[in-house]
């Protein structure tokens, strides 16, 4: 659309908008204040428009099909009325009237954008249903953040006021249902995936990532009731987790059968961390196959870790396998 039309539509659907949330009383009190919240929102809402046409494929880069049928776009929408006003001090009830703009993007898109966050220029909230953002966020600019994102204090109750929610530098990139928790600082251009929990400071140009085939087992039929894992890393087996203090460790195949030629030696142990070497035993021509699986035996638990992350290919480069 050229840009008098689409200023012109901007301003029309921004009017229409206030007059559906706010009550008459709320405008009568933002009228001496509203030339300039009108001027600084306008002007944001376009910078916010024009960047996701510009990042969104699906959009066929269309501002006025993104201004018209994006819900994710209604919310930083009357985010940005809704912060003004917070922050006009004359207004009288201006945190009421602030409060009132903010839930009406919480209803019309599932996302919760607290009015006191501060998000910078052309912020783009893609899919965001479920994306929770929270007072004390402050948000760089060209960020774009996906559906489901938390964006939180690292508490559930009881938080203690002042900064307690996560600053985001220029250009992050957070991933749909990632955790990004307390009052902790994403570096610059950083690219946080998918599904992450994030408690602590990220380096600017960081992408950070998360390993989810790692399997957490308790056995609830035994007294032991703690939580282990296992992965491999630098050739070594690494078990982690509320440990059992006498553990036999051993190694089955993918037919659960016992490789009694295959023993495991080991090289630390802390409260909450084993350390392993796998040693064969004796040469072996018996046929085995993939994936392995870590059996941790003693007298009060018997617990089977399915294929740890990279236990199979460690085994195979220590004997490699007669039959696959």
């Amino acid at each position: 659309m050229n840009t008098d039309s689409g200023n012109s539509m901007l301003q029309e659907r921004l009017l229409e908008l206030l007059n559906q949330v706010l009550k008459p009383t709320d405008l009568i009190q933002m009228t001496p204040y509203l030339d300039d919240i009108w001027s600084t929102v306008l002007l944001q809402v376009q910078d916010d428009l024009h960047a996701y046409a510009d990042r969104d494929p699906a959009s066929r880069g269309r501002p006025e099909l993104i201004l018209e049928t994006y819900a994710s776009f209604r919310a930083v929408l009357f985010h940005r009325f809704a912060h003004q006003v917070w922050l006009s001090d004359s207004i009288g009830e201006n945190e009421s009237i602030a409060h009132r703009l903010a839930n009406a993007g919480k209803l019309q898109s599932g996302i919760e954008i607290h009015p006191a966050a501060c998000i910078g220029s052309r912020f783009v909230l893609d899919h965001g249903f479920g994306t929770v953002i929270g007072e004390t966020c402050e948000i760089g600019d060209d960020c774009y953040v996906l559906s489901g994102v938390t964006l939180g204090a690292s508490g559930i109750a009881d938080n203690r006021s002042g900064k307690r929610h996560p600053t985001l530098g220029n250009g992050v990139e957070v991933g749909a249902g990632a955790r990004i928790l307390g009052a902790i600082r994403v570096g610059n251009y950083s690219f946080i995936s998918p599904a992450c929990v994030i408690t602590r400071d990220v380096r600017a140009h960081s992408r950070v990532s998360v390993v989810n085939q790692l399997q957490l087992q308790r056995d609830c039929t035994a007294s032991y009731h703690g939580y282990v894992g296992a992965f491999v890393v630098d050739s070594h087996v690494h078990l982690v987790g509320e440990l059992p203090n006498s553990l036999s460790l051993s190694a089955v195949d993918a037919d659960h059968c016992l490789l009694d030629w295959l023993g495991f030696q080991q090289v630390s142990a802390g409260q909450y961390h084993y350390q392993y070497r796998v040693c064969p035993f004796r040469p072996t021509e018996a046929e085995w196959r993939s994936p392995i699986s870590l059996r941790l035996s003693g007298p009060d638990h018997d617990i089977t870790l399915l294929d740890p992350p990279g236990l199979a290919r460690l085994v195979e480069s220590v004997v490699p396998p007669q039959s696959l």
